[in-house]
Protein backbone atom coordinates (compact mmCIF):
# COMPACT_ATOMS: atom_id res chain seq x y z
CA UNK A 1 0.00 0.00 0.00
CA UNK A 2 1.47 3.18 -0.98
CA UNK A 3 1.21 6.57 0.96
CA UNK A 4 -1.71 8.23 -1.16
CA UNK A 5 -3.95 4.79 -1.03
CA UNK A 6 -3.23 5.18 2.99
CA UNK A 7 -4.41 8.33 2.95
CA UNK A 8 -7.58 8.05 1.47
CA UNK A 9 -8.17 4.84 3.58
CA UNK A 10 -7.24 7.68 7.02
CA UNK A 11 -9.91 9.96 5.37
CA UNK A 12 -12.60 7.01 4.82
CA UNK A 13 -11.79 6.00 8.49
CA UNK A 14 -12.44 9.70 9.93
CA UNK A 15 -16.36 9.34 10.15
CA UNK A 16 -15.82 5.19 11.48
CA UNK A 17 -16.59 4.74 15.15
CA UNK A 18 -13.96 2.24 16.68
CA UNK A 19 -15.60 -1.96 16.59
CA UNK A 20 -13.50 -3.26 19.18
CA UNK A 21 -11.95 -1.98 21.81
CA UNK A 22 -8.95 -3.72 23.79
CA UNK A 23 -8.45 -3.60 27.37
CA UNK A 24 -7.16 -4.99 30.21
CA UNK A 25 -7.50 -8.44 28.90
CA UNK A 26 -5.49 -7.59 26.08
CA UNK A 27 -5.99 -9.69 22.64
CA UNK A 28 -8.16 -12.26 22.95
CA UNK A 29 -9.37 -15.16 20.79
CA UNK A 30 -12.98 -13.51 20.93
CA UNK A 31 -11.65 -10.07 19.75
CA UNK A 32 -9.42 -11.59 17.08
CA UNK A 33 -12.35 -13.41 15.97
CA UNK A 34 -14.65 -10.27 16.20
CA UNK A 35 -12.32 -8.53 14.20
CA UNK A 36 -12.18 -10.97 11.25
CA UNK A 37 -15.77 -10.44 11.28
CA UNK A 38 -15.86 -7.24 11.27
CA UNK A 39 -13.02 -6.48 8.71
CA UNK A 40 -14.83 -8.81 5.77
CA UNK A 41 -18.14 -6.94 6.27
CA UNK A 42 -16.85 -3.37 6.36
CA UNK A 43 -13.20 -3.65 4.86
CA UNK A 44 -12.14 -0.92 6.62
CA UNK A 45 -12.27 -0.58 10.64
CA UNK A 46 -11.04 1.47 14.09
CA UNK A 47 -10.17 -0.62 16.98
CA UNK A 48 -9.44 1.55 20.01
CA UNK A 49 -7.14 0.70 22.92
CA UNK A 50 -8.23 1.55 26.34
CA UNK A 51 -5.98 0.07 28.87
CA UNK A 52 -3.42 -1.82 26.56
CA UNK A 53 -1.74 1.63 25.36
CA UNK A 54 1.91 0.32 26.07
CA UNK A 55 1.68 -2.33 23.96
CA UNK A 56 -0.65 -0.98 21.37
CA UNK A 57 2.19 -1.40 18.45
CA UNK A 58 2.69 -5.35 19.73
CA UNK A 59 -0.66 -5.97 19.95
CA UNK A 60 -1.39 -3.79 16.41
CA UNK A 61 1.15 -6.20 14.72
CA UNK A 62 -0.49 -9.59 16.48
CA UNK A 63 -3.96 -8.21 15.23
CA UNK A 64 -1.94 -7.31 11.23
CA UNK A 65 -0.89 -11.06 11.19
CA UNK A 66 -3.35 -13.21 12.76
CA UNK A 67 -6.47 -11.35 10.92
CA UNK A 68 -4.18 -10.60 7.54
CA UNK A 69 -4.85 -7.07 6.88
CA UNK A 70 -2.78 -4.24 6.33
CA UNK A 71 -2.07 -1.71 9.23
CA UNK A 72 -3.23 1.80 7.50
CA UNK A 73 -2.45 3.95 10.75
CA UNK A 74 -2.45 3.97 14.41
CA UNK A 75 -3.55 7.88 15.53
CA UNK A 76 -3.35 8.20 19.37
CA UNK A 77 -5.31 5.32 21.07
CA UNK A 78 -6.76 4.35 17.50
CA UNK A 79 -5.77 1.48 15.13
CA UNK A 80 -7.06 1.80 11.53
CA UNK A 81 -6.80 -1.55 9.65
CA UNK A 82 -8.22 -1.92 5.59
CA UNK A 83 -8.32 -5.70 4.10
CA UNK A 84 -10.65 -6.25 0.92
CA UNK A 85 -13.86 -8.56 1.22
CA UNK A 86 -13.43 -11.77 -0.56
CA UNK A 87 -17.13 -11.40 -1.45
CA UNK A 88 -17.79 -8.85 -3.95
CA UNK A 89 -21.09 -7.94 -2.62
CA UNK A 90 -18.73 -6.47 0.46
CA UNK A 91 -16.43 -4.77 -1.65
CA UNK A 92 -17.17 -0.91 -0.93
CA UNK A 93 -13.94 0.43 -0.99
CA UNK A 94 -11.94 0.94 -4.17
CA UNK A 95 -8.42 2.10 -3.41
Amino acid sequence: MNSSQRKKLESLAHSLKPVANIGKEGLTDGVISFISENIEKNELIKIKFLQSKKEKESISNQIVSSVKCELVSIVGNILIIYKQSKNPKNRQIII
